[in-house]
């Protein structure tokens, strides 16, 4: 709770100087599933579809990052490689972006909205469910901060002579002070996690994470404070 009733100090208080950090995080789970029946979890590979050309050098840590997180998950059994190869078609919800195989072939039209395609492997591994990570936003963009100019006030000291000597007198004359434009490069990444019941089909846990930060470097750190939330929160639903 501190560290929420800390940001909009911090950011008023340096928003022409300091680097700014903002999150939006939404979760929800089927309150009807037994999470903690699930001991084996199949993931996709990291959909980076939406991620553009300039950032395509960073995305190819995704995945590794991704595997090492899991590799942390306890008392539970992660397949962070899926092989190529048939899909298996499940009743559920929808059909995913990137979580078809490559030698997959297009459903019928009417199973489209009712299905979703998993590996063929994550059967016969006899996971229990099935989870789909999707960067759906990761850029760089540029902003400026105008120029601008404000008055304040200067104490000038002098010397006067009257008819009753020397004497030092203080006089406040305005003077302007100028603020140069200030460019700064604002990172936005977007994740979203979305588990399914391999029984099934259905939907059962779904997360998506937006974060946005001022600083110009990679997106690793934000990204990996992403996924180990995932995780983190995985496990909470599944003990």
């Amino acid at each position: 709770m501190k560290k929420k009733l800390l940001v909009p100090f911090l950011l008023s208080a340096f928003a022409m100087f300091a680097m700014t950090v903002q999150a939006n995080y939404s979760q929800w789970s089927d309150p009807g599933h037994a999470f903690q029946k699930d001991r084996i979890i199949y993931t996709a590979t990291v959909n980076t579809d939406a991620v553009s050309a300039a950032q395509a050098s960073e995305s190819r840590s995704f995945q590794i990052v991704f595997n090492q997180k899991a590799a942390e998950m306890k008392d539970v059994k992660v397949i962070t490689a899926p092989l190529q190869g048939a899909a298996a078609i499940l009743p559920g919800a929808a059909i995913l972006p990137g979580s078809t195989t490559e030698t997959a072939q297009t459903p019928a039209p009417e199973t489209t909205s009712t299905a979703v395609r998993i590996p063929q492997a994550a059967v016969d591994a006899r996971a229990d469910l099935y989870v789909v990570p999707t960067v759906t936003r990761c850029e760089k963009r540029v902003g400026v901060i105008p120029a601008k100019t404000q008055w304040t006030t200067k104490e000038i000291h002098e010397t006067v002579h009257d008819k009753n000597g020397y004497h030092d007198k203080v006089r406040q004359i305005p003077v302007p002070e100028t603020t140069p434009e200030k460019r700064y490069v604002m990172m936005y990444l977007t994740v979203r996690f979305d588990a399914y019941d391999m029984k099934t089909g259905a939907l059962v846990f779904t997360c998506e994470d937006a974060r946005d930060k001022e600083q110009n470097t990679d997106f690793k750190g934000m990204y990996t404070r992403i996924v180990d939330k995932f995780f983190k929160n995985l496990n909470k639903q599944m003990k």
